[in-house]
C-alpha cells in the first residue's frame, strides 16, 4: 500500500475513533485538540541497493547517511510558528519550576488558528483534515546506509542545543546509539532547567528516535 493511503486510512479511522469519544471531548475552537507528528519509513530491497520511502507530516526527519552523501527529509511548515514562540518566550531566566512561560502558550494559542491550513502548519489531528499536508519523499541507498527517523525532541541535539551538526549527529548514531545520545540530550536540558544556555519554549521534550541499517535484520527505537 502506498504511504499516502496508509496516512489517508488512518486519518478516516483517528476521525471516527474520536467522534466515538462522545462529548466527554468534545472540539473546542479550531486547532485546539489532540494533535501529533507523524513519521512513516519504508525500506524495500531492489537488487543490491536499497528503496527509501518517507512520509513526514509536521517537523519529524528523516536523515539518510550513506557514505558521504546525507539527506534530510522534514517539514519545515511549523518553522516560522515554532519561531514566533520563541520570541514570545523571550530570553531572560525562566523561573524555577515554570514548564512554559505565559507569553509563549498565549502565542501557541494563537498558532493553532493555522493548523491545517495552506498557509499554516501541519500535523495530525481528529477533526482537522491533514492528508493534504503530507509530505512524502523516495531514495536509493546502499546496504550499508543508516537512517534515522527522528522527532524534534530528539533533534534538539542539532537545532536547538548546537551540540551536533547533521553530519555529526549521524555519526555519533552509528558509533554511540540512539539511548546514548537520548541520555545526553537529557543530561543537557536538565542542566538548563532556566533555559539560560539554551533558548527553548519547553524544558524538556519527549524524544523519540528509530535507527535502521538496511543491511541489518534488527532497527534500534529509542521513546522517551
Amino acid at each position: 500500500m502506498p504511504l499516502s493511503e496508509i496516512a489517508a486510512t488512518l486519518e478516516t479511522t483517528l476521525a471516527r475513533d474520536y467522534a466515538m469519544l462522545g462529548d466527554g471531548q468534545p472540539e473546542r475552537v479550531g486547532g485546539e485538540g489532540p494533535s501529533a507528528v507523524l513519521g512513516l519509513l519504508r525500506l524495500s530491497a531492489v537488487g543490491q541497493s536499497c528503496r527509501i520511502e518517507g512520509a513526514v507530516i509536521g517537523d519529524v526527519s528523516i536523515i539518510i547517511l550513506d557514505g558521504e552523501r546525507m539527506e534530510r527529509w522534514t517539514d519545515p511548515s511549523a518553522g516560522p510558528f515554532e519561531a514566533r514562540t520563541i520570541a514570545a518566550a523571550g530570553t531572560g531566566p525562566r523561573p524555577e519550576g515554570e514548564p512554559i512561560s505565559a507569553p509563549a502558550l498565549a502565542q501557541i494559542h494563537e498558532n493553532r488558528r493555522f493548523l491545517n491550513k495552506p498557509d499554516g502548519y501541519w500535523a495530525v489531528h481528529p477533526v482537522l483534515s491533514w492528508r493534504r499536508g503530507v509530505r512524502s519523499f523516495i531514495a536509493t541507498v546502499s546496504p550499508t546506509a543508516t537512517v534515522l527517523l527522528a522527532s524534534d525532541g530528539f533533534m534538539r541535539l542539532v537545532d536547538v542545543l548546537k551540540r551536533y551538526d547533521e553530519a555529526g549527529l549521524m555519526q555519533a548514531v552509528v558509533s554511540e546509539g540512539a539511548a546514548a545520545l537520548v541520555a545526553e540530550l537529557r543530561r543537557l536540558e536538565s542542566g538548563d532547567p532556566r533555559t539560560e544556555r539554551f533558548n527553548r519554549v519547553k524544558i524538556h521534550d519527549d524524544a523519540t528516535a528509530l535507527v535502521v541499517m538496511p543491511g541489518l535484520p534488527a532497527a534500534e527505537f529509542i521513546q522517551q
